[in-house]
């Protein structure tokens, strides 16, 4: 792990305007994308994002009150509706 090395990287890119493929490879090492699941009713898929120099960072659950409050700020659209 080196904090350090990727506090450099993060402090280099402080303005992103645009995300691009560029970026995207300087601080992703690889991204791990497993099968969807059907749990209590919903669809669930897990992903890992391997960071360069920090590796895997593990986000904590949402609670159910967090993740709707999530989900109404973002306007999440379910898969099968239009844009």
């Amino acid at each position: 792990m080196n904090a350090e090395g990727f506090l450099q990287l993060v402090r280099k890119y402080t303005d992103i305007q645009e995300l691009t493929p560029e970026i995207l490879r300087e601080f992703i090492d690889k991204i791990v994308v497993y099968h969807r699941e059907q749990i209590g009713g919903q669809t669930v898929q897990k992903v890992e994002i391997y960071y360069k120099m920090i590796g895997y960072v593990e986000l904590p659950h949402m609670s159910r009150t967090a993740e709707q409050s999530y989900l109404a700020a973002f306007g999440r659209k379910e898969i099968g509706q239009g844009a």
